[in-house]
């Protein structure tokens, strides 16, 4: 009896210690011992009712991407039914006629890189894997609309929950209604309520700017929250020219994501005739204070990506802009603005004329010398003191203002055949080739940048002030 005893001793302690090493292997995760069984693929490979979209992933070749024992993704994942309602809405028999690429993209658009659970999805836009090229070698990602009820989620308007947070090993799964199409700038246009009365209004007033919006061609948006846009459309009293033109300012070529706007003047959709050739509107981006475009409006969402470009919300209607606005808004001209401010001279009141679209000596060309060139200029005058505008006479301060604006002239360098050019102060000489002006005491002032066009005329800026 005492050796059973004896024996079994001896085998209990040796009976935990493997039962303890066990324990230990089992818990070793961070040594890669254990292998998950429970990944995203591998849930997608055991319910049958995700079979169609399993397919779709082994022909993006993404199978490997959505498996491991951890991970912190999340994925959207449509059912057998709502997989045969695409194909159907897009003449497609099946997963052979996507090719991979396709298949690629439209897999990594259902796919979030942090976990999400069905209560943390708020209105808005978020990104997904799936991206479009910027250049040859950078890219930027699609995004995802949420628009987030009390009783539901809809994704890109019409897309639903039907089963949510079910924990994978790599992250999170949901389950949808229906397959999340690549989108494009009408997807966002119709889904999201705070851009579609604008896009609405753009549909009964101009198919042409609307052929734009679904080309295939890369375009830039600029589209006014709802209340601010109808309160504006309510009040408008624009010709039909002037429609056309409005919804055609709210778009660039291109997909300027903000990181790719800078500051200066770009030009629109908009177009005015100008010795019977089309010529852009400009539009004045800031980058120096924000993101404010002609001064008065904020892009307040950015970067809401699309296959066939972006859309950017803003804070304001982008109206048709006159010399005044580009003024007002350039940072480099706000010595100009003050200039034309003066108290003593307000009943010159350039800002207002050069605002004006319609007076006898419409169109305008102004030459509008940057702060730097007035701080210049100033020196050239008074080199014995530290001068400031004040210093300038009423009549002087008239005269110099004067020989920088041109009346009824819209100038176009390339296509402007005359050595001088009469402005309100008198004959200034121009070289289109520099290109350049000079004045009367023969000082040479160099336009800087390219024309700005306006609704009333062009603006270039010059780096010397002239004198007369």
């Amino acid at each position: 009896m005492n050796k059973i005893i004896l024996k079994v001793t001896k085998i209990v302690p040796l009976f935990l210690f493997l039962l303890l090493m066990v324990s230990c292997v089992d818990d070793d995760d961070n040594g890669n011992v254990i292998e998950g069984n429970n990944s995203i693929i591998e849930y997608i490979a055991k319910n049958p009712e995700y079979s169609l979209f399993q397919q779709l992933i082994e022909k993006a070749n993404y199978d490997a991407a959505l498996d491991g024992n951890s991970g912190s993704l999340t994925i959207l994942a449509p059912n057998n039914e709502a997989m045969e309602t695409y194909f159907q809405a897009n003449n497609i028999s099946g997963i052979e006629e996507i090719t991979e690429a396709e298949a690629f993209s439209l897999v990594r658009y259902h796919l979030l890189e942090t976990i999400t659970y069905e209560e943390n999805f708020v209105t808005g836009y978020l990104k997904t894997l799936s991206a479009v090229p910027l250049t040859d070698s950078t890219e930027t990602n699609l995004n995802l609309l949420i628009n987030a009820q009390e009783d539901n989620v809809r994704f890109n308007g019409n897309v639903e929950f039907t089963q949510t947070d079910i924990e994978v090993d790599n992250g999170l799964f949901h389950e949808i209604n229906g397959v999340l199409g690549l989108p494009t700038l009408e997807t966002f246009l119709e889904a999201d309520i705070n851009l579609s009365p604008f896009y609405e209004a753009a549909l009964q007033n101009n198919a042409e700017i609307i052929n734009e919006f679904t080309s295939e061609e890369n375009k830039t948006l600029f589209i006014p929250s709802a209340d601010l846009f109808t309160t504006y459309w309510e009040n408008a009293n624009l010709s039909s020219d002037e429609i056309n033109q409005f919804f055609s300012y709210h778009a660039l070529d291109g997909l300027m994501i903000t990181s790719r706007l800078k500051t200066g003047y770009t030009n629109t959709l908009a177009t005015l005739n100008i010795n019977n050739e089309e010529k852009a509107l400009s539009l004045y981006v800031n980058k120096e204070v924000g993101l404010l475009l002609n001064g008065t409006a904020s892009i307040t969402v950015q970067d809401i990506v699309t296959t066939n470009g972006v859309i950017h919300a803003l804070s304001d209607v982008l109206t048709l802009p006159t010399l005044t606005d580009f003024i007002n808004a350039d940072n480099d001209l706000n010595t100009l603005v003050e200039a034309f401010n003066r108290e003593d001279i307000v009943s010159e009141d350039y800002l207002g004329r050069l605002a004006t679209m319609n007076d006898s000596q419409t169109p305008y060309t102004v030459f509008a010398p940057i702060n730097e060139a007035f701080e210049d200029v100033l020196i050239e005058l008074y080199p014995e003191q530290n001068a400031s505008l004040e210093e300038l006479s009423e009549a002087n301060l008239i005269s110099i203002l004067n020989l920088h604006i041109a009346p009824n002239l819209d100038l176009e360098l390339n296509n402007y055949n005359s050595s001088t050019i009469t402005t309100l102060g008198g004959d200034i000489s121009i070289d289109t080739e520099s290109p350049s002006l000079m004045d009367s005491n023969q000082r040479t002032s160099n336009i800087l940048d390219k024309r700005a066009q306006a609704m009333n005329g062009s603006l270039f800026k010059i780096d010397t002030v002239l004198l007369p």
